[in-house]
């Protein structure tokens, strides 16, 4: 049965319409009601009436519909409380919950219990306890939702409908959200869309300005690398993400290597990190004042070797790394000693002004998919090493001994091979030292000394003048155990 309310519906009706439109217009209001539809109008004073409709309601208002089993309207307060499997639908949005207040001044919709928002463009939806909905209106130009309770949104940005981007899951202790693209979120923030899986104490998500900002202890997870830093910022383009920003103290750790710096800045491509820069950042930001005597800003660890320098560039094409360039006071060395026991002359390490790393798929078997390992490593710029080689032509207790070998250059390259260097070459103008292997003692440990000879010529020739050192431009010195090879 379908029937007219004309009783006190002239109030109700303005409860629906917009504030601005109160005073041009007032919308003719339905109530679409059952058989067993019970009506009821109270007198609260003058002026003042309740009306109260049970059995099942529904109501249209211009381009408003609710319904729910029963509803109170105190004219007085403006205050509509809406009771039982509550619907309400607006041009943009579908609100369902068990209950609902509508509080015509604020033009304000609050629904209590098993909330659900759906966005009737993206089909985004946000789900919680309560929360409060400010529609659109005149004196309102952006609507706004306010939901406390840990909500859980389900943010589609592409408000065409499409299906070409992956929704944002997003869970907080409490949310703003302003008209379709901005969303502010406080307390245990997660958000999580595709690959990519963001932590922080509060987010700030602008799809119009394509940024997604986290705060406090932020971290983000990616194409299997961790990022964290005192702030972090997510910038996309077209929806897509495109760089990942963190700053002051940066760290970023993959499957292949970890770095660390004032400021990171990692670049995406078809949803892979394809290169990863390591830096001092904007001194405003990240504190990162160049002063005589600091430590270079910018550390990589891989495997096998460490590398640290004033900023480090990680090429990573189609997500396999590739390379690693270090430049400004460069320096790399290898993570574990040559011989496992012996401090004899520790870690072989290459400095210089600038030092890159080649990295090449690991050819073993069983190999992980994807794994690489340095293959490579090239120092130019007052370019100096210290590395050891297995001594191949030596006789006795000296065969397959590590020989130690000290050399300066213009540039200086090692090839390894499971970390181990395998061959060198020095291109000058070019000196270095070379010192064939101890001799083992009774005990077969080493000597545990520092040959003179060898310690005497690193300490001279660290300070020779590099006008003075013999030979040309093109002299090159390559290391006596190493076998020719074909460059």
């Amino acid at each position: 049965m379908r029937r007219l309310l004309a009783f006190g519906i002239v109030s109700l009706l303005i409860a629906l319409a917009p504030p601005g439109a109160q005073q041009r217009e007032r919308c003719q209001l339905e109530i679409v009601t059952t058989p067993g539809t019970v009506t009821h109008l109270t007198k609260l004073g003058e002026g003042d009436t309740r009306l109260d409709a049970g059995g099942g309601v529904e109501a249209t208002c211009g381009g408003k519909w609710v319904r729910a089993d029963s509803v109170s309207w105190f004219e007085g307060r403006g205050e509509l409380y809406l009771f039982g499997d509550v619907e309400y639908r607006d041009a943009g949005r579908t609100l369902e919950a068990d209950q609902a207040t509508y509080y015509r001044d604020e033009d304000r919709v609050r629904p209590e219990g098993n909330v659900q928002l759906t966005d009737h463009s993206s089909g985004s939806t946000l789900k919680g306890p309560l929360l409060d909905y400010y529609p659109q209106n005149e004196s309102r130009p952006v609507e706004r939702i306010l939901a406390p309770g840990r909500p859980h949104l389900t943010f589609n940005p592409d408000t065409t409908g499409g299906d070409n981007t992956e929704p944002f899951e997003v869970d907080a202790d409490r949310m703003h959200i302003y008209g379709d693209s901005a969303i502010a979120g406080a307390g245990r923030v997660v958000v999580v869309r595709g690959d990519l899986n963001a932590y922080g104490d509060s987010l700030d998500l602008d799809m119009g300005r394509g940024q997604l900002w986290l705060l406090r202890q932020p971290s983000v997870e990616a194409n299997q690398m961790h990022l964290r830093g005192d702030s972090i910022l997510v910038l996309m383009e077209d929806q897509q993400l495109r760089e990942i920003l963190a700053w002051p103290n940066g760290w970023a750790e993959g499957r292949e290597l970890s770095l660390t710096a004032p400021a990171l800045r990692l670049y995406v491509e078809a949803e892979e990190i394809t290169r990863a820069v390591a830096s001092a950042g904007e001194p405003a930001r990240t504190g990162a004042v160049d002063v005589a005597g600091r430590e270079p800003w910018a550390r990589s660890e891989s495997q096998d070797y460490v590398l640290v320098a004033d900023s480090i560039d990680i090429r990573r094409p189609a997500g396999q790394l590739e390379r690693v360039i270090a430049v400004r006071r460069a320096r790399a060395s290898r993570v574990q000693p040559v011989v496992p026991g012996d401090t004899l002359l520790g870690s072989d390490w290459l400095v210089g002004d600038t030092i890159t790393g080649y990295f090449a798929l690991v050819d073993s078997v069983p190999a992980t998919v994807g794994e690489v390992e340095l293959r490579r490593l090239v120092s130019a710029g007052d370019a100096r090493a210290l590395y050891h080689l297995r001594d191949q032509a030596g006789e006795g207790e000296a065969a397959n001994q590590p020989a130690v070998n000290y050399v300066i250059g213009r540039v200086v390259t090692l090839w390894l091979e499971a970390g181990d260097v395998e061959d060198a070459q020095v291109v000058g103008p070019a000196i270095g030292v070379y010192n064939e292997p101890l001799p083992a003692a009774m005990d077969g440990d080493s000597l545990g000394l520092v040959p003179d000879s060898l310690a005497q010529a690193a300490q001279d020739t660290a300070g020779v003048p590099r006008d003075s050192v013999e030979g040309s431009e093109t002299d090159t010195v390559v290391a006596p155990t190493a076998e020719a090879r074909s460059r």
